[in-house]
C-alpha cells in the first residue's frame, strides 16, 4: 500500500475511531525529546503524582499498599513512590482484579504477555496508554527515517486460532505490514520469505533478533540479493542484540540495525538512537535503578518501571527483571535518559529432526492460550529432552486445586503436538518450582546444547 494512503486514509482514521490520540502525542513527543534533562524530570514528577493518586484511590491493591505504608491515598505524591513495595510479575498475576481500576470496558483493551519468564500476564490498558506507546515508538522510528504508513516486513509470531488470525490480519492491514512467521519454518520457507520481501519491497524490517539473524544467514549462504531490495532500516527486538548478530543482519539486509528494548506490560522502554545510545521513553515511563553488578558490568542495575499513563491497570515499581548499564548524556542532544548495554531476555529455538524450527514465542502463544481458557498455570517451562521430544514443566498450583497445573500442562502438550503436525512429542512434569539461571532469570525454553556448525 502507498505509505501516504496507509498513513492518512487507514492508520490515522483507525486511531481516531479507537479514541487513541497517537498523532497529537507524536507531535508532542517529537518536541519533548529535545527538552533538557531537568525539564523532562519535572514533567515525569507531575505525571508520577497523577498516576500514584489514581492507583491509590481507584484500585484495591494500591489502596491497601498506600495505607500499609502510612500514606493517604488521596494525598500521595511522587516523593512517596519508594515507600510502596515493588511489584513482581508473579504478584501481578496473583492480584488479578485487585489491580484493575473501574474504567468503562470500551475505553480499554486486554493484553496478554509472558515473555521469557514463563509467567503469562493478562492486564488491561486504556486507550491513552496504548496511544502513548505508539507515539513513543513512531517518534523513535523517525530516528531511522521511518514514518507511520511505511511498509514493514514483520518477522514475528503467527496467531494460532482463526479468530486471532483474522484480528491480526486487520491490524497488519492498518499498519501496512507483511507478516513472516517466526514459527515452524524450514529452509524452503526462508526462500519463500525472500521472494515475498523482493516482491513487496518494504521500507523497513522488524522482528525477533534470532529470526532476523536466521533469515540473514540463509540469504547470505544462498547468495540471495536481499540488500538490493532497498530496506532503509532493521529494528531488532525481544532478544539481546549481539555485535555478531547486528553485523550479520546489517550485511545481509544492506541496512543499519537498531535495537528496541521493551516489556509487553508497559510497551517500549528503550530505543537506540543514531549515536548508539539507548534512550528511555521518559514521557511514558519512570524508572528506578537497583544496583545489581556483574563481573563484566560493575555498573549494571535492575530496572524497576512505573507506567505513567495506564490508568486501567496501574503498574507502580514493576520489576521487569532485566539489567541495564546507565550511560552519560548522549551526543545526539536529546534529553531522554541514556543507557548502554541491556541484559535481558533471550529465546532459544527448538529444531526438529526434519529441520523445522520453532521460535520460543511459538510456545509462549500456547501458554497464553491456556491462560485465556482459564487453565490454572502459575509458571511453565519447555525443556528439550531429545530431537522431537520435549517436557513441559509446570509449577504446581495451590493445595486447594490439586492436579490443576498438570491438567493445564496436558492441554498444552496436546496443543503443541497438534500445532506442530505431530513433529513434537510431549510429556508433562509437575514441579514445585522452576530452576533459575545464574543471572536469576527464568528461561521459557531450555534447548539442548548443539555443536557449532
Amino acid at each position: 500500500m502507498n505509505p501516504w494512503l496507509a498513513r492518512n486514509l487507514v492508520y490515522r482514521p483507525a486511531t481516531w475511531l479507537r479514541g487513541e490520540p497517537v498523532f497529537r502525542l507524536l507531535r508532542e513527543y517529537e518536541a519533548s525529546q529535545w527538552w533538557s534533562a531537568e525539564r523532562i524530570a519535572t514533567a515525569q514528577e507531575a505525571a508520577l503524582t497523577r498516576i500514584l493518586r489514581h492507583a491509590a484511590t481507584q484500585t484495591a491493591h494500591y489502596a491497601d499498599a498506600a495505607r500499609a505504608a502510612g500514606l493517604d491515598p488521596a494525598r500521595i505524591s511522587a516523593e512517596d513512590l519508594e515507600k510502596l513495595p515493588r511489584l513482581s510479575k508473579a504478584e501481578l498475576v496473583a492480584e488479578g482484579e485487585r489491580m484493575h481500576a473501574p474504567l468503562t470496558a470500551w475505553r480499554t483493551s486486554w493484553k496478554t504477555t509472558g515473555g521469557s519468564t514463563g509467567v503469562a500476564v493478562r492486564l488491561r490498558k486504556d486507550r491513552f496508554a496504548t496511544a502513548a506507546e505508539q507515539a513513543a515508538s513512531w517518534r523513535s522510528y523517525a530516528w531511522y527515517g521511518i514514518r507511520p504508513g511505511d511498509r514493514q516486513a514483520r518477522f514475528w509470531g503467527m496467531p494460532q486460532t482463526a479468530k486471532a488470525r483474522l484480528r491480526f490480519a486487520g491490524i497488519d492491514f492498518v499498519l501496512n505490514r507483511d507478516r513472516f512467521s517466526a514459527f515452524a519454518f524450514r529452509r524452503e520457507d526462508l526462500r519463500g520469505y525472500f521472494e515475498r520481501v523482493r516482491r513487496t519491497r518494504p521500507v523497513w524490517a522488524y522482528g525477533y533478533v534470532s529470526m532476523l539473524a536466521q533469515f540473514a544467514q540463509y540469504c547470505l549462504e544462498e547468495s540471495l540479493p536481499l540488500a538490493s531490495v532497498g530496506i532503509r532500516a532493521v529494528v531488532a527486538t525481544s532478544e539481546v542484540l549481539s555485535a555478531a548478530d547486528r553485523a550479520l543482519v546489517s550485511r545481509a539486509f544492506g541496512a543499519p540495525v537498531y535495537d528496541e528494548y521493551g516489556c509487553g506490560e508497559v510497551g517500549a522502554v528503550l530505543y537506540e538512537c543514531e549515536r548508539g545510545s539507548r534512550h528511555l521513553m521518559a514521557e511514558n515511563l519512570f524508572v528506578e535503578l537497583v544496583a545489581d553488578p556483574t563481573p563484566d558490568e560493575p555498573q549494571a542495575a535492575r530496572l524497576v518501571v512505573t507506567d505513567l499513563h495506564n490508568r486501567a491497570t496501574p503498574l507502580l515499581r514493576y520489576e521487569i527483571g532485566d539489567r541495564v548499564v546507565p550511560a552519560a548524556a548522549c551526543g545526539c542532544g536529546r534529553g531522554l535518559p541514556a543507557f548502554g548495554a541491556v541484559f535481558g531476555r533471550a529465546y532459544d529455538f527448538i529444531e526438529t529432526s526434519d529441520g523445522t524450527r520453532y521460535h520460543g514465542e511459538f510456545f509462549l502463544y500456547v501458554l497464553e492460550s491456556a491462560r485465556e481458557r482459564g487453565l490454572a498455570i502459575r509458571q511453565a517451562q519447555f525443556e528439550e529432552l531429545a530431537p522431537d521430544r520435549l517436557r513441559i514443566r509446570v509449577v504446581a498450583g495451590p493445595p486447594e486445586a490439586p492436579g490443576e497445573a498438570r491438567k493445564a500442562g496436558e492441554w498444552m502438550a496436546r496443543e503443541l503436538e497438534r500445532r506442530s503436525g505431530g513433529r513434537l512429542r510431549m510429556e508433562v512434569q509437575e514441579v514445585p518450582d522452576l530452576e533459575r539461571e545464574a543471572s536469576g532469570k527464568l528461561r521459557l525454553i531450555r534447548a539442548r546444547q548443539r555443536p557449532s556448525a
